[in-house]
């Protein structure tokens, strides 16, 4: 990073200066306004420099996560072409034996064992120096993980410029010693075809199984991935507003979006065409932080910073009331399956629970901790909510009291979502990890059960939204690290720790929010740069 000066450090030591000596003449003649003057310009100046250099320094920082991403890309063929070169010394060492069988058969049988025994060696020696590298390249992704976590804007930009250094040595071949690798012929006589596909396919296996690959290559993070095909396919990006995405949410027919910012505006998108068919703004004089849909698709209700709900007539756009009761920010908004009752958390410690759709508070339920999220069951029997604090507390919705908690959970949640069959819960974590609870006899009458199940780490960075599939069958998370990632259950129904596709754009884009339609086709994320992506099933 260079260390010149800029002509607007030089001005804010003038101004400094000025101010100095300007304080001096005023204490001596008693005019302030020669130390007043120079002090108000040092301080502009002091900030326009410190602006200056923390945009700087994210360029910078941006721009060292682009170059990382391309050199794991190049080990990615670097490690191929290892495989490659595997696979010729298998078809060389396996022809040698075939042409073997026309000799003596004491000669047979040495020249099989000698094939095999140089066959094992070889695979052997690949099998560790691919073992070293993936080693090698998760240390240095997890330390460099720690340090974005932990640490300043200065000191992450300066660790990565030592990371991609040690990262590149620990990767591959020196490209002098690839050349006489490659460079060199293999003489093999001219033998009969020999059908070794079965052994390659052996080979490429055991290469290219998850125990020698990181995340990033199997799950297909990287552009121009070697060996899987993503799931999901970004269709389109929608520059919708001038601010945050805080949140999204489709229609009952998928047919729309609706997106709500922090530049106070919410906006109704058509699908088919992308364009926005209404922008609902009134006098709101803070961000939107929360949508609901009704089931029926009639009622829109949203949640602002400035402690108001407010339900629209989704069809024509139009504002229909305010709701007012809560004395804090609304972090949280679901409406029940049949449409009649709306739920709100709020930071001022209560979840108010509202008849549809006149508006009018049931009932009001209390926490010792400020509700950062709350979510509802399909079947519209239980209420999930959760704090600061970690824990997660399941209410009856019918009644308004609690049936049961689990306080296992010690990380702060800023996301949470019951899977369809409401037997787990999902929270995504401030420090970037998957909690989940397995749910027992919560509404049958029977001894409540909620068992904290599976902790998995999944992003870098705080996890700003979580959802589950329509059928419960994966789980969508998205994060401040630039991703969202989608998880899978597997035949034990538990999920796996390493996402089948990690769905990135820009570097620096951070997903703030997070919606899917209801026929599984397709996935909406909103950024912190305004946009919207949508990315379609394949």
């Amino acid at each position: 990073m260079s260390n010149s000066f800029h002509w607007l450090d030089l001005s804010e030591y003038f101004a400094i200066a000025s101010a100095v000596v300007g304080t001096i003449a005023a204490a001596t003649s008693l005019t302030w306004i020669y130390a007043i003057v120079p002090i108000l310009v040092s301080l502009i100046l002091n900030a326009i420099n410190r602006w200056r250099a923390t945009r700087q320094l994210h360029l910078h920082e941006r721009n060292l996560e682009r170059k990382f991403d391309r050199e794991l890309q190049q080990q990615g063929e670097v490690l191929q072409q290892e495989i490659a070169q595997a696979r010729s010394f298998a078809t060389a060492l396996v022809k040698q034996t075939m042409a073997a069988k026309t000799a003596e058969p004491a000669a047979i049988a040495a020249a099989e064992r000698q094939g095999v025994a140089v066959l094992e060696q070889k695979f052997d020696r690949y099998k560790q120096l691919m073992q070293e590298h993936v080693t090698g390249v998760e240390g240095s992704l997890k330390d460099v993980v720690d340090l974005l976590e932990g640490n300043a804007l200065t000191e992450r930009v300066e660790y990565l410029e030592r990371h991609l250094t040690q990262v590149s040595q620990q990767l591959g071949l020196e490209p002098s010693d690839l050349a006489r690798t490659t460079d060199t012929p293999i003489s093999i006589d001219d033998e009969p075809e020999v059908d070794i596909r079965p052994l390659l396919d052996m080979i490429s296996e055991d290469l290219m199984s998850s125990e020698l690959l990181p995340e990033n290559i199997i799950s297909g993070e990287l552009s121009g991935d070697l060996w899987t095909k993503p799931t999901w396919n970004l269709d389109r990006t929608i520059a919708a507003h001038a601010d945050w995405v805080r949140c999204l949410s489709f229609t009952p027919d998928s047919a729309k979006l609706i997106s709500g910012s922090f530049d106070k505006t919410i906006k109704l998108w058509q699908l088919d065409t992308g364009v926005a068919i209404h922008t609902l703004a009134d006098d709101r004089r803070k961000g939107v932080f929360a949508l609901a849909v009704s089931p029926d698709g009639k009622l829109l209700a949203s949640g602002s910073w400035d402690e108001r709900i407010e339900l629209w007539n989704l069809e024509t756009g139009t504002l229909l009331q305010y709701l007012t009761h809560h004395q804090a920010s609304v972090r949280s908004l679901a409406i029940s399956p049949d449409s009649k009752t709306l739920v709100s958390g709020s930071f001022d410690r209560t979840i108010v629970l509202w008849s549809l759709p006149d508006g009018k508070v049931i009932k009001t339920l209390t926490d010792p901790e400020p509700i950062a999220a709350i979510a509802l069951s399909a079947d519209g029997k239980f209420l999930v909510s959760t704090g600061d604090d970690g824990a997660v507390k399941i209410w009856s919705l019918a009644s308004g009291e609690p049936i049961v908690r689990s306080d296992e959970n010690k990380n702060c949640i800023g996301s949470l979502v019951i899977s369809p069959d409401a037997k787990t819960i999902a929270a995504g974590t401030v420090n970037g990890y998957i909690i989940l609870w397995q749910l027992q006899n919560i509404t049958n009458g029977l001894p409540q059960q909620i068992a904290l199940a599976q902790t998995i780490k999944a992003h870098a960075g705080q996890i700003n939204a979580c959802v589950f599939s329509p059928d419960g069958q994966y789980l969508i998370t998205g994060s401040v690290d630039g991703k969202a990632k989608v998880w899978y259950r597997g035949e034990d129904l538990q999920f796996r720790d390493k996402a089948r596709s990690i769905l990135k754009g820009d570097p620096g884009r951070s997903v703030m929010s997070v919606a899917i339609a209801p026929q599984s086709q397709l996935i909406a994320i909103g950024g912190a740069d305004g946009t919207i992506q949508l990315w379609e099933r394949m």
